[in-house]
């Protein structure tokens, strides 16, 4: 039996009526929602077509590709109880589809996708993107996309016969990379990985999750539903343009349902403080006091944006204990670091050198450059801060590669040997004593005092 399907099966047995998931329009209103019970009937049912669906078998890589919601969530377990590989990636959009479109076929070709798991509502969208393509018809890269048999998982909705055991699968699902310097990577996301880390960022029992996350990225599909799923808890949802349109239906939800756990990047709490973005009358109804999780990642954050949040919703409950920023990376399945709270000044000057040197005179303010911790390791992540060229681990106050070990880094890249051999398993050179294998992230930065930066 599967890991994962174990610890769901663990909660229907134990807590079969309570909720799990539910989603919300831009009001706040409830569209649609599932009870541990029904979140696996659903699941179960779609499996059960997944497993007699002419074509697809075991091992099989298979898109899927809609807009916010549950459906999602559950084709993701039906897929992985059916043995299939499930590939989340981002829905294309009805102002504008030329991103996503690019994206959807590099991944189709890069994993030899052979089925499209998707909606009416993605169906429409895709048709309408794919026929604007002029000329001799449709060009060879949207055949990637076209030629895939389609299947909308909306329209099954009888039961298919018995479902089967989930087969002993390694790999979970792949998660594709952002794709924003190099073109996406399809990391191998195994059910180790999805547990181990699980453990290590959800630090509360029965969690209240609120999250407008994309659902197709890491910190929104595995930190608000997979591992609010194992961990017995609870998720209110909804869409990143609802945030966009109404930030304080973030502030407002988490206050409504008592939310103890959710996460942004840098420019949502940024947006958040933006004037007229939250209004007074709005903050005087606000009650963030039940949060025991609020964190920055995803993207470089700000000291400023972080201290001015802070400032400003302290007085409406916001625990300045419960408000930190964390590091991750799809390759380390999820989180690397948390619970970073300090700031760091630095010379400026040694800094651009590689050089780590704190500044407190008031003569050095003007030279100086400020850094948010990330936090310290979390579980049995290790890091090593390196040099790219020479594979040698720096001294104390050097700014070098982020190299991380643990039972969190993942399995590689889809199909890449090469690739994989170079990210996922580098060796430090020099040091015989240290024989782990470390993903290198890419990213530059330093520890200090046991944090990183």
């Amino acid at each position: 039996m599967s890991a994962v399907f174990d610890r769901l099966e663990h909660w229907v047995e134990h807590q079969p009526n309570k909720l799990l998931f539910s989603f919300l329009d831009a009001r706040g209103d409830v569209l649609e929602e599932h009870s541990y019970q029904s979140f696996l009937d659903r699941s179960n049912l779609i499996a059960g077509h997944l497993t007699r669906w002419p074509g697809l078998k075991a091992g099989d890589r298979v898109l899927l590709v809609y807009p916010p919601g549950l459906e999602m969530i559950c084709v993701l377990f039906a897929c992985a109880r059916a043995g299939l590989i499930p590939v989340p990636t981002s829905p294309p959009s009805a102002y504008g589809s030329g991103a996503a479109l690019y994206r959807m076929e590099h991944i189709a070709r890069d994993c030899a996708a052979v089925a499209l798991l998707t909606s009416r509502e993605s169906t429409d969208l895709l048709h309408r993107s794919l026929g604007q393509n002029t000329g001799n018809g449709i060009a060879p890269g949207r055949r990637a996309i076209r030629d895939l048999e389609w299947i909308i998982t909306e329209e099954l909705l009888e039961s298919a016969g018995p479902v089967p055991s989930p087969p002993p699968s390694e790999v979970f699902f792949l998660q594709y990379t952002s794709g924003s310097t190099t073109s996406p990577k399809g990391v191998v996301v195994t059910q180790e990985n999805i547990l181990s880390n699980c453990e290590m960022v959800v630090d509360h029992p029965a969690p209240v999750a609120v999250s407008w996350l994309p659902q197709h990225h890491d910190m929104g599909l595995l930190g608000y539903y997979i591992y609010i799923l194992l961990m017995g808890g609870t998720t209110h949802g909804f869409s990143p343009t609802s945030f966009l349109q109404r930030p304080s239906l973030w502030l407002k939800t988490i206050t409504k349902y008592g939310g103890t756990a959710s996460s942004a990047p840098n420019f949502a709490y940024d947006y958040c403080l933006r004037p007229g973005r939250v209004s007074d009358a709005t903050l005087e109804e606000i009650d963030l006091s039940s949060l025991r999780v609020l964190m920055a990642a995803a993207e470089p954050i700000k000291t400023d944006t972080y201290r001015q949040f802070l400032h400003k919703f302290e007085p409406y409950g916001l625990n300045p204990e419960s408000f930190y920023v964390a590091y991750g990376l799809a390759e380390n399945t999820l989180a690397v670091t948390s619970y970073g709270t300090k700031t760091l000044s630095l010379n400026r000057r040694r800094l651009n050198r590689g050089l780590v040197q704190t500044t407190q005179a008031v003569s050095e303010v003007s030279g100086a450059t400020h850094l948010m911790s990330c936090g310290r390791p979390i579980g049995d992540v290790s890091i090593r801060i390196v040099e790219p060229e020479t594979r040698a681990v720096l001294g104390k106050s050097r700014v070098g590669e982020i190299w991380v070990t643990g039972s969190s880094k993942c399995l590689g890249y889809w199909n890449d040997v090469a690739l994989t051999e170079q990210a996922f398993r580098a060796r430090i050179n020099g040091q015989d004593t240290d024989p782990a294998e470390y993903l290198r992230t890419g990213d530059m930065g330093f520890l200090h005092e046991g944090e990183l930066y």
